[in-house]
């Protein structure tokens, strides 16, 4: 285990991939929790998750391997395994072994929706014990929102570390240069958590707004910055009340443990469309870059599990308690 971080791989529903990047009959490797995951999509538009090497002898399913109908077949003797684990078909021979129909292959349980591919992670193999939600502005078409926007960001941390900030109300006047600092309070309820912060903000002078979004609204303003989690792997993130219009901001964050070491965060953004061609792509834009102010931190700090904290530091104590029910 790394001495800076000193942490397993929690356990929950984490990203795979974007659905949209995920196209019939495509094979992709996936680095997930320590390991590759072959992630393909059968004819019939279904996702589907393997461990990577053939039962048969060995061969690397995600390097040549092709789909075929609703099975992934081996690129060395053709050998096909559905999305089950189950050999379907070997093409030189007069039968498939009887040891190859029933499951060998290891699978992952996987959810789509809300444009996203998530798979369960436990490090003793136990069964999905929660649910995720269905997010109605990330299932279908919707006359109130404007264009999505995606982004990506491969950090050297573990998904803690970056989930801790979401508590970490004292890290915004230094590291992001916000006016003042958030109240931040914290909702639990079983692997479910939610935080509240009324947070002030000023586009026209944030060092992580682009210059070309600077000028489209130029007065300060007090937001409500509500982000609810399921586990670690997936956040839901919205604001409300923006100015001028009363227009309204949402982002889902979905992570994947590549190891205990590196993480990969995805996110979707997009803003109603009253403020879209105003204030709304400023927002998006410094959200977008603030992560940046944060990445150098996170990749260089080292993790106390008895932190030193004063009474603004926010409730971080709490998020410790909340996160430790996803380890072992």
């Amino acid at each position: 285990m790394n001495t800076r971080i000193p942490l397993d791989i929690p356990h929950g529903w984490f990203c795979l991939s974007w659905s949209h990047e995920l196209k019939t009959s495509q094979v992709k490797i996936v680095r997930f929790c320590g390991q590759d995951a072959v992630l393909f999509r059968a004819e019939s538009g279904e996702a589907n998750a393997v461990a990577p090497f053939c039962p048969h002898l060995g061969a690397h399913l995600g390097h040549g391997g092709k789909v075929i109908g609703e099975s992934i077949s081996c690129p060395f003797h053709g050998w096909a395994w559905s999305g089950e684990g189950k050999c379907t078909d070997v093409p030189y021979a007069d039968s498939i072994p009887k040891k190859a129909l029933s499951q060998v292959l290891d699978t992952y349980n996987l959810v789509e929706q809300n444009g996203i591919i998530m798979a369960w992670y436990h490090p003793e193999g136990k069964e999905p014990y929660f649910e995720l939600p269905l997010i109605d502005e990330f299932n279908g078409d919707s006359n109130k929102w404007g264009k999505s926007h995606f982004f990506e960001y491969n950090i050297s941390t573990c998904l803690q570390e970056i989930a801790e900030n979401d508590v970490d109300q004292a890290h915004f006047p230094t590291v992001h240069q916000s006016p003042s600092l958030p109240e931040t309070e914290a909702f639990i309820d079983g692997i479910y958590k939610k935080t509240i912060a009324e947070t002030l903000m000023d586009p026209e002078n944030s060092e992580s707004v682009s210059e070309k979004y600077k000028g489209s609204y130029k007065k300060q303003f007090t937001t409500t910055f509500t982000r609810e989690s399921w586990g670690l792997g997936q956040v839901l993130l919205r604001m409300t009340n923006l100015p001028p219009s009363g227009g309204e901001f949402i982002m889902v964050n979905a992570s994947c443990p590549v190891d205990t070491e590196n993480s990969i965060l995805r996110w979707e953004m997009k803003v109603s469309k009253d403020i879209e061609d105003t204030l709304g792509m400023a927002i998006i834009d410094g959200i977008a870059n603030g992560i940046n102010d944060d990445i150098p931190i996170w990749e260089n700090k080292s993790y106390w599990p008895s932190p030193m904290l004063c009474d603004g530091d926010g409730p971080i104590n709490k998020f410790r308690k909340w996160v430790g029910q996803f380890y072992i």
